[in-house]
């Protein structure tokens, strides 16, 4: 191989080399959500973030674009009530499971986002004490059923 060849050949090999290192950095970039904590249902995890505060709690899922597939919002009450849920800021469609002591009492499937509005309100058909928002769809691919039980497992902040 010439001299010429194998420096065009080194160039290219540089210039591949950068573009996964700016690649890598692009994708290490994208704001992944926090993990607080894993839903087992049906011998499953689905990691999830927490939302215990008010503040948590009326924000939710707003202003975002989507939810990863595997992972879900955990919406925790200190009491049984019939809980209203709305897509408010929220960009795309999801399941939500209503939940008493850790079994499923509902499931709302494909709730749809409605550009411009806060889409529908839904409450749960009687008292629950957690609801569990997942990607559209999620909960029927992992055949989630009334009557299911889940397991919360928080993850310490050490």
């Amino acid at each position: 191989m010439t001299r010429r060849r194998l420096g065009t050949r080194a160039r290219c090999l540089a210039l591949l080399a950068l573009f996964g290192v700016a690649f890598a950095c692009q994708a290490d970039s994208t704001p992944r959500p926090e993990i607080d904590g894993w839903i087992e249902l049906r011998g499953r995890r689905v990691s999830v973030e927490i939302a215990e505060t008010p503040d948590a709690q009326a924000k939710g899922l707003g202003e975002r674009d989507e939810l990863a597939w595997g992972h879900g919002m955990y919406f925790a009450y200190e009491r049984p009530g019939f809980y209203a849920f709305w897509m408010k800021g929220m960009r795309f469609s999801i399941d939500i499971v209503w939940l008493r002591q850790g079994r499923i009492v509902d499931i709302d499937p494909n709730v749809p986002f409605e550009e411009g509005t806060n889409g529908p309100t839904l409450r749960p058909p009687e008292l629950v004490d957690a609801v569990l928002e997942v990607p559209a769809g999620y909960a029927a691919a992992e055949g989630w059923q009334i009557g299911d039980r889940m397991r919360l497992e928080r993850i310490s902040a050490d």
